[in-house]
C-alpha cells in the first residue's frame, strides 16, 4: 500500500460532495504503476501510511457492502438545520487543515442530532480513514450506501479499500458502480485508466482518461498516461501531441522532456530529440534514461567523445548498467581506433 506525494499523482479521497461547499481532500494512496515508456530511473513513492483493518473487514464480501435497497431514505444538507449544518461545514473545514480530532467530534455532533445525514456519515469514514481505521471507515460508508445508494463518491472511497486489502477486481466492480452514476467522476476514472493500462488493456485505458479529459482538460499525469497508451497503440502523431500538451502544463517536467525526446527521437528529428534528453537531464540530473539516449544518438554520428561522456553519465547513475557499460567501452574502443589512425 502506497500514499501520496502524487502531486496530484496519487488516489485521494474527497469529504464532500460537489454540490457542497466546502470541499477538502484527504490523500490516502498513490498506486504506482509502471508505464510502457517510464523511466527506468524513476524513483518510487515512500509508503507512509498505515491502515489498521480486521480480517473479517478486509475479506468482507462484496455482497454485504452493496446495498440491497434502491431508493434512498437518508437526508442531505438541505434537508437538515442550519444548527446541524453549522457542526458538519466546520467539522469538513476542520478536516480540511488535518485537525481529525476536532472533525471526528463535530461530525458525531452534526449525526448524534441527525442520524441520516449522508454527507456527515460518508464525511466521517474519511475521517477514519485518515485515521488508519479501516473497519469503522468501512462500516460508515456501508451505512452511507443504505442510506443512499447513488451516493457515488462512497464506491470510490470503497474502491480504494478494497485496493489497499489487494482485491483489485472488486476495486474495478465499485469504481465502475461509481462511473455509472457519475461519469465523469475524475478520481474513479483516473484510477480505472491506470489500473487498465498495467493491465495491457490499451483501448479501455484510453476510454476512460479521454472520459476524465471531458471534464478536466489539463492534467499532466493524463496526458502523459495518454502518450505513453497512444505510442503502445502506434499512433505516434496522437502521442507527441499528448506529450506536448504536456510539455505546455509543466515545462519543468523531466518525464515529459525525456518522452518528447523519445518521440522525436522515433521520428529521426535529432535536433529536437537532444534537445529533449538534454533538457531531462538539465531538470533530473539522475535521469539515466536520457543519458543512455543522448550518448546513442552521438555514437551514431561517429561523435565518441560526446557519447563517452554521456554514457558515463548514465555510469554515475546507475554503475551496473551493462548496457552503458557495454557502449561505454565501445565508444572509448572507437577514441583509441582514432587516434591510432592518426
Amino acid at each position: 500500500m502506497l500514499v501520496p506525494d502524487y502531486p496530484s499523482g496519487g488516489f485521494s479521497l474527497i469529504l464532500c460532495k460537489k454540490r457542497v461547499a466546502m470541499v477538502f481532500f484527504l490523500a490516502l494512496l498513490t498506486v504506482s504503476f509502471v508505464a510502457g515508456c517510464e523511466s527506468r530511473s524513476q524513483r518510487k513513492t515512500k509508503n507512509t501510511f498505515k491502515l489498521k483493518v480486521s480480517d473479517e473487514v478486509k475479506d468482507i464480501p462484496l455482497s454485504e457492502i452493496l446495498p440491497k435497497n434502491t431508493k434512498g431514505i437518508g437526508k442531505h444538507e438541505k434537508e437538515i438545520s442550519d444548527s446541524v449544518r453549522y457542526d458538519y461545514m466546520y467539522g469538513t473545514l476542520a478536516g480540511q487543515y488535518g485537525n481529525l480530532a476536532i472533525s471526528e467530534k463535530s461530525l458525531k455532533k452534526a449525526l448524534a442530532r441527525e442520524p441520516d445525514f449522508v454527507d456527515a456519515r460518508h464525511n466521517l469514514g474519511l475521517v477514519y480513514y485518515k485515521k488508519g481505521l479501516a473497519d469503522k471507515a468501512v462500516k460508515e460508508w456501508v451505512t452511507t450506501l443504505r442510506l443512499d445508494p447513488k451516493y457515488s463518491e462512497t464506491y470510490y472511497d470503497l474502491g480504494i479499500f478494497m485496493l489497499d486489502s489487494n482485491r483489485k477486481k472488486d476495486a474495478v466492480t465499485l469504481m465502475n458502480r461509481c462511473i455509472q452514476l457519475e461519469p465523469y467522476h475524475l478520481k474513479a476514472r483516473f484510477a480505472l485508466g491506470k489500473m487498465a493500462q498495467i493491465d495491457g488493456k490499451i483501448q479501455e485505458a484510453i476510454r476512460h482518461f479521454r472520459a476524465y479529459q471531458m471534464k478536466d482538460k489539463g492534467d499532466l499525469r493524463v496526458h502523459i498516461a495518454l502518450g505513453e497508451l497512444f505510442l503502445l497503440a502506434n499512433q505516434a502523431d496522437t502521442s507527441l501531441k499528448e506529450f506536448e500538451a504536456a510539455a505546455r502544463i509543466d515545462d519543468k517536467n523531466p518525464q515529459v522532456h525525456y518522452q518528447l525526446g523519445a518521440a522525436y527521437h522515433r521520428r529521426q528529428s535529432i535536433g529536437q530529440a537532444l534537445f529533449h534528453y538534454k533538457r531531462a537531464t538539465e531538470l533530473a540530473p539522475d535521469h539515466m534514461d536520457s543519458f543512455i539516449n543522448i550518448g546513442d544518438i552521438y555514437f551514431s554520428r561517429q561523435e565518441y567523445a560526446s557519447a563517452l561522456a554521456a554514457y558515463n553519465s548514465a555510469l554515475g547513475v546507475d554503475s551496473t548498467n551493462t548496457y552503458a557499460k557495454r557502449k561505454a567501452a565501445q565508444a572509448e574502443q572507437k577514441l583509441l581506433e582514432h587516434k591510432s589512425g592518426l
